[in-house]
């Protein structure tokens, strides 16, 4: 009997032995890591530092319109226009943290879809999709937090001067 009945397909004898590779080397992506955490660091900084210039300056406007509106420069008149800035800042802040958690949903979309139904008209969105759109399109947490953290600022300057003249 011959040994032709079974055929290797591969015959190397020494399959079992692993062959050297070359370490790869992580060196440049550790650095590039560390460069783009410090890059992100930095945009965040100058995230943070736009965003206090820029409500500073809202909060400027909003108590110079409080005085031009009192048209009168006193402490007295000084303290209502800071509270009339917080007052509007506190309300904006919150319409945009009631807005991101569907709190007045029902009410607004209520409200629209009575409104269409007295003119004869049909909403577009039935609730269900009202809620999901307004979930899907969120405002940002970053900005109502700001404007909280802005208001909170105002309030304390507020509170100060109530206690200046009291």
């Amino acid at each position: 009997m011959s040994n032709t009945k079974f055929k290797f397909v591969e015959n190397k004898a020494n399959d079992f032995l692993i062959e050297d590779q070359p370490e790869p080397d992580f060196k440049e992506e550790v650095k590039k890591e560390i460069e783009n955490e410090k890059t992100r660091k930095k945009r965040k900084r100058k995230l943070y530092l736009v965003t206090a210039l820029v409500m500073m300056v809202i909060n400027i406007l909003l108590v110079g319109f409080g005085l031009l509106w009192q048209w009168e420069i006193s402490l007295m008149a000084f303290g209502d226009a800071l509270w009339l800035a917080f007052a509007i800042e506190l309300t904006v802040a919150w319409v945009m943290f009631v807005y991101n958690h569907n709190i007045l949903s029902p009410f607004i979309h209520g409200v629209k879809t009575f409104g269409l139904m007295i003119v004869g008209k049909r909403p577009k969105l039935d609730y269900y999709h009202y809620m999901k759109k307004v979930e899907d399109d969120q405002i940002p947490k970053f900005y109502y937090i700001v404007v909280f953290l802005s208001t909170l600022f105002l309030l304390i300057l507020a509170l100060i001067t109530l206690f200046m003249l009291i």
